[in-house]
């Protein structure tokens, strides 16, 4: 039976603008026939991917890039031992097609991979070490190495070679308020400290604030497959997954929100399959000054009737600032260390 660690959590952001759409616009959703405030869900694993909780966790996070020559210098200073002409035939015999683009301006031509790919650089180094007892260059193009646990976690599609596919082990939703979102706008200048009078630039951005529901799901026994080991060897990186999506923000105009802030509620569990509380939500929340409570309240009740509606065999495990929470099917803890399966 496949182990599923479904993660929720509820934070509150006051004025804030982690993640913008394509005009430069705060990203929303229409749920429930109200708008909410929307963070994507590839902007918070990104955010999760860059942060220092994570990279204190794992050995090796991927390289995402499409930069043929920036990653073969980076090759060349991790890896100083090795013949700088034997990494940069590794590099262009890996898989992805690399050509030449010209930049207009300067006329410097730069070499980029057809597409962006996570590159890892103990991989890059496990072919070095095959090439160099004896195998084909050509070859390498259908070498299948252990993945990172960033790209076990969130998938990679390789076209170029299929067999180096991999099934995301994470779920992760678009993160969306549990109440109907005012979107603002703030005015901004940059005054010239040299001029008399006037500024020497005037803005607008978007803004809101709200109390926001975040979920992901974790099959724990794919993410075990992906990186070739048990479950059990697993459990830190999963523990570590819940830290993130409790403490993590995405750093987008962070400089002058600065919302930096840390879930008030958590709850953690497990069972045999995804199970998504966000319908608790699809009736706005009241957005007053107990939105916090009201949306715990919910969330705690919603995920009650499933569980009993459809006998659904789940253990909880929750953590609450609020003390608010009431619940005889959860198991509540005061640190979050102690959520743990």
């Amino acid at each position: 039976m496949t182990t599923f660690i479904n993660i929720h959590t509820l934070i509150s952001h006051p004025s804030s603008m982690m993640n913008r759409d394509d005009s430069g616009l705060q990203k929303t959703a229409v749920f429930g026939g109200s708008v909410r405030s929307r963070i994507s869900s590839q902007c918070l694993k990104r955010a999760i991917r860059q942060s220092d909780i994570y990279t204190k966790a794992v050995e090796e996070k991927s390289i995402r890039t499409n930069k043929f020559d920036e990653l073969l210098q980076l090759c060349i200073r991790e890896m100083p031992d090795v013949d700088s002409k034997l990494i940069e035939d590794v590099l262009l015999n890996l898989g992805s097609k690399v050509k030449n683009e010209k930049d207009k301006e300067t006329g410097e031509v730069n070499r980029l991979f057809d597409a962006v790919q996570p590159y890892a650089i103990g991989s890059i180094r496990e072919a070095v070490n095959m090439v160099q007892a004896g195998t084909e260059l050509k070859t390498l193009k259908k070498t299948v190495s252990v993945p990172t646990y960033d790209v076990a976690l969130s998938g990679r599609m390789d076209a170029s070679c299929p067999e180096r596919n991999v099934e995301a082990a994470m779920s992760v939703a678009h993160s969306l308020t549990t109440h109907s979102a005012d979107i603002e706008v703030d005015w901004f200048t940059a005054c010239d400290d040299l001029a008399e009078q006037g500024s020497g630039h005037i803005g607008t951005t978007e803004f809101s604030s709200g109390v926001f529901y975040r979920y992901a799901s974790i099959n724990v026994d794919l993410l075990a497959e992906n990186v070739k080991a048990t479950a059990e060897d697993v459990a830190p990186i999963v523990n570590t997954m819940v830290r993130c999506f409790t403490q993590v923000s995405p750093s987008a105009k962070q400089k002058v929100f600065a919302a930096h802030n840390q879930a008030d509620f958590v709850l953690v569990t497990k069972s045999n399959q995804p199970l998504s509380l966000a319908n608790a939500f699809r009736k706005p929340i009241e957005n007053t000054g107990e939105v916090m409570e009201k949306s715990i309240e919910s969330l705690i009740k919603h995920y009650e009737k499933i569980v009993d509606a459809y006998e659904i065999d789940s253990e909880a495990k929750g953590l609450d600032l609020t003390e608010s929470a009431e619940s005889e099917q959860v198991a509540w803890v005061n640190k979050l260390s102690d959520i743990q399966f």
